[in-house]
């Protein structure tokens, strides 16, 4: 399935897309319930949010997956009833935020892609974290502070953690992920150096795009071998794969379980690719008016516009 969180009325729902259309997953379990009593997990139907949906586990998935399919089989029937109703919805009428608009940890991978005179594998990842308030949806503006002199971009494939873990060995891996989505982890290149840590440059407001769906394992479980990459306006400024990772994606949940306890609703952004046919990437310093695009093959793009930030000098 492709979930998604989004703004209606001023509050944050989840749903399914599928193609153009949305499948709200409460509203559709709730119809299902009322029309098949007693065939569900609980007679509430199913969380109105993503965090709280993983915490159902596997059974909550496929029974969203049954629900929303069951819409979809109606809507022929009952097309006119479950727009009115919310069920389903036109994917441009309402506002798209991040799937998980909040993460409980947002853990950031560095280094995890071959670079310039940096060809080999480290000996362990690099870790580090980034505020959950800096999380942005699809088309939501990304604000260049003032303070900023060279704001740039990195695509990365971002893993949802939809169960607890701790200390977890590589095959029970793919019990824990809730699904994959993009992130794009920007900062700001001159105030990363400032120190030898690099979050003051990477912890702005807007700074941690990402969606704008969340594609399930059940029609991604291979995230090995996947095309990504970055267009500043029309200019392509970074091409990988994740082929291309020095630590894949269950190497590194592995390794992280045995620094913290992962959480449903955390998420890790597992490196950006810096090289473009053995190239250093071009470096192109973000400015108001730019378009940024980072997509990954069979998942989606990620779209934000770039704006200054306002307020007096």
């Amino acid at each position: 399935m492709r979930l998604f969180s989004y703004l209606t009325n001023g509050k944050v729902r989840s749903a399914r897309q599928v193609d153009e259309l949305g499948l709200d997953l409460n509203y559709s379990a709730k119809h299902y319930l009322q029309e098949n009593p007693g065939t569900g997990l609980s007679a509430e139907g199913l969380p109105i949010l993503l965090s709280d949906l993983f915490l159902l586990g596997s059974e909550g998935m496929r029974f969203s997956k049954d629900v929303t399919d069951w819409v979809l089989k109606s809507l022929p029937v009952t097309a006119k009833e479950t727009f009115v109703n919310g069920e389903v919805f036109y994917i441009k009428d309402v506002t798209i935020l991040a799937p998980i608009p909040r993460p409980g940890k947002l853990i950031c991978i560095a280094g995890n892609y071959p670079a310039p005179n940096k060809l080999e594998k480290p000996d362990f990842p690099t870790v580090f974290l980034k505020p959950s308030g800096g999380v942005i949806g699809n088309q939501h503006s990304i604000i260049i502070p003032k303070i900023a002199g060279s704001v740039t971009y990195e695509v990365e494939l971002a893993v949802v953690i939809g169960k607890r873990g701790r200390n977890l060995p590589q095959p029970e891996i793919s019990s824990v992920i809730a699904g994959y989505t993009i992130a794009n982890d920007l900062g700001d290149r001159l105030l990363e150096k400032r120190t030898s840590q690099w979050t003051s440059g990477k912890m702005f407001d807007t700074f941690t795009p990402m969606g704008p769906v969340m594609i399930t394992p059940d029609e991604l479980n291979d995230t090995s071998n996947l095309a990504i990459y970055t267009r500043v306006n029309n200019q392509v400024v970074q091409m990988g794969n994740t082929s291309q990772m020095f630590y894949a994606v269950p190497q590194l949940i592995s390794y992280l379980s045995t620094l913290t306890t992962l959480d449903p609703g955390d998420v890790i952004l597992t490196g950006s690719p810096k090289l473009m046919d053995g190239e250093p990437n071009p470096i192109v310093g973000l400015r108001p008016g730019d378009s940024v695009q980072v997509g990954i093959e069979t998942i989606a793009t990620l779209t934000n516009p770039v704006i200054a930030e306002k307020g007096e000098d």
